[in-house]
């Protein structure tokens, strides 16, 4: 397996946990505890990039020891994925009137695609890489 495969394969083995995450939290907080579908939606999303964090700092990316240049740049991409993530799930279940599960359908597949390539190429990308 090439370099990139294998970081390819481990970020979406870290990203399929953090969909795990947002998915079960995300429907949890909306059928149990009753928050709508837009809270439930930002909750779930906090718990998602933490997991994502951790797991694409220390495992996908190997990024040790950069937290100061890595968690800025990764909370400001997650900001913008979360954005994506809130726009998608209001013009569906708002304005189309989908089911919130209907919803983070495209959700899940869309942000994580963004979310490896600016991973990738910005927020853990190794200082002697950077131009």
């Amino acid at each position: 397996m090439t370099p990139l495969a294998l970081q390819f394969a481990r970020f979406a083995i870290v990203g399929g946990g953090a969909t795990l995450i947002h998915l079960g939290a995300a429907l949890t907080l909306n059928a149990v505890l009753g928050l709508s579908p837009l809270r439930a939606n930002f909750c779930a999303f906090l718990a998602a990039v933490a997991f994502s964090y951790w797991g694409n700092f220390v495992w996908t990316f190997d990024a040790a020891g950069a937290h100061k240049a890595a968690l800025p740049k990764f909370l400001a991409l997650s900001l913008a994925l979360f954005a994506i993530n809130q726009a998608i799930v209001y013009v569906a279940t708002e304005l189309w009137g989908w089911p919130f599960l209907a919803a983070l359908v495209p959700v899940v597949m869309i942000v994580p695609v963004g979310g490896f390539l600016a991973s990738r190429f910005w927020a853990f990308l190794p200082q002697k890489m950077r131009v």
